[in-house]
């Protein structure tokens, strides 16, 4: 989204300097005082006065002067202007700030009182959260570098293959991995937090490798359906499933894999299916 923002100056009034002689064409009380008020702005509304300018210009030769320009006489002539006859800011030009105390205060009235009836009535206002996810995020906690072939035959073979297949760039011992079946469905699961070294379009590529690894071991054979997650350091980047994909590379929705366990309706006997990595 695009922001606009800044600043803009609005003229508030004009006056004349009397008693003064303009330097350049040396008319007397010819100057035109022109008033400016500046203000910042967010999407072109008035938030917050800032300060004022003022601009002198000779009715005669039409020179103008800038404040830094005026002469003691046309600077004796402004401060007594200002004392007599001031240049007031308009309300407008704060109205903004108005506007979004307004906002703000209605905005925390409203939030205290939904924390307000959150708490008499939790149940009523309790999130519905799908539980697979939590066999999803406990299944990503258990991705491991601890893999040997006595305790996962099938991880630690897929660990061999991708370390062959994947050449520079990154330090395969590093890769984390997870397996776990569900009848006919297999779920893989890496993590390579130096995945930012690889650009995002070609992040793809590690899924290639997976499933080629996949193929060798003949474990596309047996299995219907394959749901492969590659975690980053901090989130899910790629993303497959038998009937959808997230293959950008930088961002992928993990929601994806849920499938895996079931319909939305799983309870936790899902928990007993078998791991093939065990608990760090």
């Amino acid at each position: 989204m695009i922001f606009f923002f800044g600043t803009r100056a609005s003229k508030i009034k004009e006056r004349k300097l009397k008693g003064t002689i303009c330097p350049y064409c040396k008319t007397q009380d010819s100057f035109i005082l022109s008033s400016f008020s500046k203000y910042f702005h967010f999407f072109w509304i008035p938030i917050i006065p800032l300060f004022k300018t003022h601009i002198a210009e000779c009715s005669h030769c039409k020179k103008s002067y800038g404040m830094a320009q005026f002469t003691k006489a046309m600077q004796r002539s402004l401060e007594n202007e200002n004392r007599l006859n001031p240049a007031k800011r308009p309300l407008w030009q704060g109205c903004g700030c108005l506007v979004l105390t307004a906002f703000f205060s209605v905005m925390m009235t409203i939030s205290f009182y939904g924390v307000y009836m959150r708490s008499k009535n939790p149940e009523q206002y309790k999130v519905a959260t799908d539980p697979r996810l939590q066999l999803l995020n406990a299944d990503m906690d258990r991705i491991s570098k601890l893999v040997t072939r006595d305790t996962d035959s099938l991880t630690f073979a897929l660990k061999q293959c991708v370390t062959y297949d994947i050449v520079g760039g990154l330090d395969t011992e590093n890769i984390a991995y997870f397996t776990k079946r569900n009848d006919s469905s297999l779920l893989v699961l890496l993590r390579i937090e130096e995945i930012k070294k690889i650009k995002p379009k070609f992040r793809k590529d590690i899924l290639d490798v997976v499933n080629d690894c996949l193929y060798e071991l003949n474990e596309l054979t047996e299995t219907n359906q394959v749901y492969i997650g590659i975690e980053g350091k901090w989130n899910t980047v790629l993303v497959q499933t038998p009937t959808d994909a997230d293959l950008g590379g930088r961002f992928a929705d993990k929601n994806k894999l849920l499938p895996f366990y079931g319909s939305k309706e799983v309870n936790s006997e899902v928990e007993e299916v078998r791991d093939t990595v065990p608990e760090k």
